[in-house]
């Protein structure tokens, strides 16, 4: 991979474990953002090495900015300068940068607090691999009478030990604290997946609802 002039990586956020092994890596590696209306990427962010970036950075030429939703907005040459408006929660730090929140037909309405769902899931995902469980796992909101909705993570594959349920529930609770943290983990033999590969969130609820 080394002798690679660089490497683009896209389509899905990149899970902790596998950016620890970009970081390893002296290739230039970036984090891409697109969308099918521009055809390919519109904004970059490096993952390793000293330009290493936290945040995403438009391409020459683009106009960026949000909705009254805080969703991610679009124009340049690639959309024929016609406003591209996605359903990307963002953070506009300035004309050219920003950073990416998540979706926000993820964000999980739960006894009135809003939860990014794609946030817990980093620390979802990080909980899971110190207790030596490397699995796909996200993260939705179930419903529940009194909160409307509960934060509830979906783990594929067998059930944990109750000990070990119970250690990831606590690190989620010390890491997220009580508003943002999963009440429970659901578990899901296979999750449902696209054409594409890409994991289908709506269907694996679905099969987890029975």
């Amino acid at each position: 991979l080394n002798k690679m002039r660089a490497i683009l990586v896209g389509g899905a956020g990149v899970a902790p474990s596998l950016l620890r092994q970009i970081e390893q890596l002296t290739v230039p590696v970036y984090l891409t953002y697109g969308m099918t209306e521009t055809a390919s990427h519109v904004a970059l962010r490096r993952l390793n090495g000293p330009e290493a970036a936290p945040h995403y950075r438009g391409l020459p030429g683009l106009h960026l900015g949000q909705d009254e939703r805080g969703c991610l907005t679009v124009r340049g040459d690639v959309t024929n300068d016609e406003l591209i408006t996605t359903n990307d929660r963002i953070e506009l730090l300035d004309k050219h940068t920003f950073d990416w929140l998540g979706r926000v037909d993820f964000v999980i309405n739960s006894g009135g607090v809003k939860v990014q769902a794609e946030k817990v899931e980093l620390v979802l995902d990080v909980a899971l691999a110190e207790v030596g469980e490397m699995r796909r796992a996200f993260v939705a909101g179930r419903p529940d009478e009194r909160l409307g909705q509960a934060i509830t993570a979906y783990v594929e594959g067998p059930s944990l030990t109750p000990a070990t349920e119970a250690q990831v529930l606590g690190l989620l609770r010390t890491r997220l604290g009580q508003y943002e943290a999963p009440r429970a983990l659901v578990y899901v033999p296979a999750f449902e997946t696209t054409a594409s590969g890409k994991l289908d969130r709506a269907a694996t609820l679905r099969t987890a609802a029975g």
